[in-house]
């Protein structure tokens, strides 16, 4: 578009660019304001999606956990049995071995039973070796000195201790144990059970660790740790049982997200969200769980408390951990496609925000165009009645205000109405145009200069110091003196001229001013008439 053709319209090319930005922008920030709206509602539904389903997720791997380690009590208590029979009727390792075997053949994550009388004499021992029961013979052996032998002596009937996590040939195990008693109800020995822990793990990393479509990432990750902090199952393999090696000793979860820790370590179960991601969590105490299993399934169970370990001193921490970009993978994604979809209409609102501008420019043209009509007199450009009164009422307010001087000037056109009679009132409008040009060349643009009646002026010059009515009125002569010279007409134009000054003191009005003005001009006008 020719910038031309704009100026035509009376519009400015810099003012079309300048509003086309103004529109532009502000359409951009809309935009941009509800992309953020939508995007934060969908992240909000999203993470709040993802937090209900990982606290159904950790529920659902608790009772797995649960249900696995309630399976293995019961093993240890009915094996138990099995070496009370042994024991009672002193029979030989390969009874206890023949009655074993069907109910070890497919649990090959128990990789060894041992038991020692309480001496700590090993009477027997079988261990799991690619999959087949083998017992092994060391009679010379003794386990007193053995912390789970130890733990497990000191314990009432049918009650199971627990061990803590520990690793046996690279194997992460839990050493499951009971004290064994003959029929007469006397201690005799200590059944231990090692427990291969991939169960648990399988349980964490098989079944909830999904895959999402980008493979590379997981939707989530399960964790356990002991009540240190420190990681059983964490995210790297060399960080895990850090208690076990002094290289290992900061490799806690309290060291890499201490704010989740924090609430981890006091709280029973709950959520945290991160800068780092959603941390779901519950907590599981093992001996808790034995001694409640134990009392439900044995016969004959001593409800007194025996040994150092208490039931609620030893806790595992059971974990789900959601990265926080994968909290609201969905809504990135969604906040991808917006900014596509915004991208494209910004190309439309940019021709959009240059017609809006256009038409809104030509609109308050014509209406400044209609404003300047309501207060110009459309003849001679100088202001009208109305324009002359609004503009001179407020300059009237400042002069009072600031002290400034002013004074009124009223000019009637002499012998008009015998132009328009003579030559007509084509002549008389041309007479009207030619002595507005000499009242514009006289005053200065500051002042107030308008056209209130047929042939009537008025002029409000406004000054910090005193007005030199005289000079100005000798300058409207030789304006009309030059006019009559220029135009060459059978008449000559000239104008009867009266004035008042502005006085504050005296609360006077613009009509007040006029009104001395005119009775001035009406003077002068008469003593023309009489010299002629």
């Amino acid at each position: 578009m020719r910038f031309s053709k704009l100026e035509e319209e009376g519009i400015k090319a810099s003012d079309l660019i300048k509003r086309s930005l103004f529109i532009f922008f502000s359409i951009l920030i809309i935009l941009a304001g509800l992309t953020a709206i939508l995007y934060i509602s969908s992240a909000r539904n999203e993470l709040s999606i993802v937090e209900n389903q990982e606290l159904k997720n950790i529920s659902t791997v608790s009772k797995l956990v649960i249900r696995s380690f309630d399976s293995t009590i019961s093993d240890v208590l009915f094996l138990a049995e099995l070496a009370s029979n042994y024991i009672s009727k002193k029979e030989e390792q390969k009874k206890f071995f023949e009655a074993a075997s069907p109910f070890l053949k497919n649990k090959d994550y128990y990789k060894r039973i041992l038991l020692a009388d309480e001496r700590g004499r090993v009477l027997f021992e079988i261990k799991t070796e690619d999959k087949l029961l083998k017992i092994i013979h060391s009679p010379n052996e003794k386990f007193w000195d053995n912390v789970n032998f130890r733990n497990t002596l000191e314990m009432g009937h049918s009650h199971v201790y627990i061990s803590d996590f520990q690793l046996v040939g690279g194997i992460a195990m839990l050493v499951f144990g009971t004290p064994v008693f003959d029929r007469y109800k006397n201690r005799k020995a200590v059944l231990l059970l090692y427990y291969d822990c991939r169960p648990i793990f399988d349980i964490l990393g098989t079944t909830f660790e999904s895959q999402t479509e980008r493979k590379s990432h997981r939707i989530a990750s399960y964790f356990i740790v002991d009540k240190d902090g420190y990681w059983i199952k964490g995210p790297k393999p060399e960080d895990e049982f850090g208690f076990l090696y002094p290289s290992r000793s900061d490799k806690r979860l309290g060291n890499i997200y201490p704010e989740a820790w924090e609430k981890i370590s006091k709280d029973q179960t709950g959520q945290i969200l991160t800068i780092y991601g959603l941390f779901t969590f519950t907590s599981f105490y093992p001996l808790a769980r034995a001694e409640k299993i134990s009392e439900q399934s044995a016969l004959e169970f001593d409800s007194i408390t025996h040994g150092r370990i208490r039931s609620f001193d030893y806790v595992w921490k059971i974990i789900s951990f959601v990265p926080k970009n994968l909290c609201t993978i969905q809504s990135i994604t969604r906040l991808k496609e917006f900014l596509l979809y915004d991208s494209i209409l910004l190309l439309f609102f940019i021709v959009v925000s240059w017609i809006i501008a256009r038409i809104t420019l030509k609109k308050e043209y014509a209406e400044k165009i209609l404003e300047l009509l309501t207060v110009t007199d459309t003849l001679t450009g100088l202001y009208n009645r109305r324009g002359f009164f609004l503009l001179a009422e407020q300059q009237l307010k400042i002069a009072s205000r600031v002290n400034q001087h002013m004074a009124l000037f009223f000019m009637d056109l002499d012998e008009f109405k015998s132009i328009n009679d003579n030559y007509g009132h084509n002549e008389g409008d041309f007479a009207l145009v030619k002595a507005a040009e000499v009242l514009k060349s006289t005053f200065r643009q500051s002042d107030i200069v308008a056209r209130i009646g047929g042939d009537e002026f008025v002029a409000l010059v406004i000054q910090d110091s005193p007005v030199d009515t005289e000079t100005i009125m000798e300058r409207l002569n030789e304006g009309f003196a030059l006019l009559n010279s220029a135009i060459e007409k059978k008449y000559n134009l000239f104008v009867s001229i009266g004035f008042a000054f502005y006085k504050p003191e005296q609360n006077m009005t613009i009509d007040h001013l006029i009104s001395i003005a005119d009775r001035m001009m009406y003077e002068n006008k008469h003593k023309k008439k009489k010299l002629t």
